[in-house]
């Protein structure tokens, strides 16, 4: 037996939204990478990594997703770097700032995401003196 999704399970932290999950999911990756002081949890920090961008390049690659495709081939190809340096980092012993780096930088722009949406649901509130977006707003996601 398969088990489930492990991406998706992590998106079940007490109400947390899906961005908030996986900006939690992309830190406590980089906290292990970081603080991995011997073999096993350098392993251990690096196959979690693996694992959370295996479960985003399989969400992305889904027809569920609803990014536009030029950033889910972006994000894509930066996953499956990201399991290939860990590999390489796994057998070569490789520095792991390279992802650490990449990983806080989508955890980056999570959080700027978020904080444009609370902005943007802030001015459209019926307690807001400020005029609401026009049809023409958009959010873009970044990498």
């Amino acid at each position: 037996m398969q088990p489930q999704n492990i991406y998706l399970r992590t998106t079940d932290l007490g109400g947390a939204s899906a961005r908030e999950a996986e900006i939690l999911a992309f830190s406590l990756c980089n906290a292990r990478m970081h603080n991995a002081a011997d073999t096993p949890s350098r392993i251990a920090a690096l196959h979690q990594n693996h694992q959370l961008w295996s479960a985003l390049v399989r969400d992305l690659s889904g027809d569920a997703n609803q990014l536009p495709l030029e950033i889910k081939q972006q994000l894509i190809a930066l996953g499956l770097w990201s399991m290939r340096y860990g590999t390489l980092a796994t057998a070569q012993d490789l520095p792991l700032t390279p992802l650490i780096a990449v990983n806080r930088n989508i955890a980056d722009g999570l959080k700027g995401q978020a904080t444009a949406e609370a902005k943007l649901h802030a001015n459209t509130s019926p307690l807001s003196t400020t005029a609401p977006p026009t049809a023409n707003t958009r959010l873009v996601a970044s990498a």
